[in-house]
């Protein structure tokens, strides 16, 4: 497995719960094309794990892996508890060795069945309405996969093929 990281804090505090894990560093939101072509080739014999930042810029290299390799598999992590002391910064680096172990016994697999549509998240009021960005919160973090917008959210429910009747079920317990 190769585990792929934002930056060197995040490479850091992976070694330090997994040290024999091989972990690569994307060193920022612009992920060249050497590294995008150094992964995919990798990702023919090992599977490729994108640990990244629950912010703007860990979404926007995780949509830049993810569409280049679409096998890739994925850990989310709950802003919440990726915040730093202070409450200024979010990022893999502020979480405790606990939380990353159990952020690694969720790992998600990709799919490319599209079951959910834009509009069904219209019809539970989770795309458009007055609390859908509350909604879409609880139930990323129930599903463990995040908070996106709704664009975002859609895409990361069919990655982990979440089905209507789930969702539906996860939306009438909140």
């Amino acid at each position: 497995m190769i585990i792929v990281v934002e930056g060197k804090n995040d490479y850091n505090k992976i070694k330090s719960v997994f040290n024999k894990a091989n972990v690569l560093i994307t060193n920022g939101s612009a992920v060249d094309h050497q590294f995008i072509n150094m992964l995919k080739e990798m990702s023919k014999d090992q599977e490729i794990v994108l640990c990244l930042d629950p912010d703007h810029a860990g979404d926007k290299i995780r949509n830049t892996i993810s569409n280049a390799i679409p096998n890739s598999k994925h850990v989310f992590a709950n802003p919440d508890i990726a915040r730093s002391k202070n409450g200024k910064k979010i990022g893999i680096e502020h979480m405790t060795i606990s939380d990353i172990k159990e952020l690694f016994s969720d790992i998600k697999s990709s799919t490319s069945d599209a079951q959910i549509t834009q509009q069904d998240l219209f019809e539970l009021g989770l795309s458009g309405g007055k609390n859908s960005k509350k909604l879409r919160k609880q139930i990323g973090i129930q599903l463990n996969i995040g908070y996106g917008n709704s664009k975002q959210f859609l895409q990361r429910l069919n990655m982990v093929n979440i089905s209507k009747e789930q969702l539906r079920s996860l939306y009438d317990c909140q």
